[in-house]
């Protein structure tokens, strides 16, 4: 029963940190290869960054029915209700865009003028959403402009969340010294000096450097840009 839970189950935590690395690692292949010159590098980077968000929607669909039957903890006693709100309200807009950037995402490669596909992780075909691709040019570009303005809000809205969930992971483990950081990483103490919550910032360090450090493969056999 939750009640008596000291922490996520293995499974909430397994894609709790999927989920995480696969979102950082996004952001940052986003950023590339929406500065980047227009070419084969930038084409396949876009296919990588579509191959991520589908797999983010799958594992996100995953963990918000797991944690339909396997609800959370309980709160730390003494937590402030204020802050029991606000951890509720950043939980429940991590899973908004968690599902609704890879949605406005589908919505904006299915409505695009070039019509190009999606093959997830270069090996399997990924459809179009139904009905979008055969719409008149008036209405598949109002479609076009929602999927846009809602993938543009909703990547704000995450750097939002990531700040302040971050933000409460430190003020919970170092300056209120409680358990909460022991729910995604089970056996952490309190304190600055834990070795898991350093583990886990040396793992966010890494994602964010394989984002930079991550060179596309142009071989001839990927189409080209329209």
């Amino acid at each position: 029963m939750a009640e008596n839970r000291t922490r996520y189950t293995t499974v909430a935590i397994a894609l709790h940190w999927l989920i995480a690395a696969a979102i950082i690692f996004q952001i940052i292949l986003g950023w590339r290869a929406g500065d980047g010159p227009k070419g084969p590098a930038t084409f396949a980077m876009m296919q990588l960054h579509k191959s991520i968000g589908i797999t983010i929607l799958l594992l996100s669909l995953a963990r918000l029915g797991w944690r339909l039957v396997n609800p959370a903890p309980p709160a730390p006693a003494g937590q402030p209700r204020w802050e029991q709100i606000a951890s509720k309200v950043v939980h429940i807009g991590f899973y908004v865009v968690m599902i609704g950037l890879p949605l406005t995402g589908w919505i904006l490669v299915s409505t695009s003028r070039t019509n190009l596909p999606t093959i997830l992780f270069g090996a399997i075909p990924w459809p179009h959403l139904p009905l979008l691709p055969d719409l008149a040019a008036g209405p598949k570009h109002l479609w076009h402009e929602i999927g846009e303005i809602g993938h543009g809000v909703l990547v704000k809205t995450t750097y939002l969340l990531l700040l302040l969930h971050l933000g409460a992971v430190a003020k919970h483990q170092i300056l209120d010294k409680d358990a909460v950081f022991q729910n995604m990483a089970p056996g952490a103490r309190p304190g600055w000096k834990e070795p898991r919550l350093w583990l886990a910032a040396a793992g966010f360090a890494a994602v964010v450097a394989a984002g930079y450090l991550y060179m596309p493969n142009t071989a001839p056999s990927a189409p080209p840009p329209a």
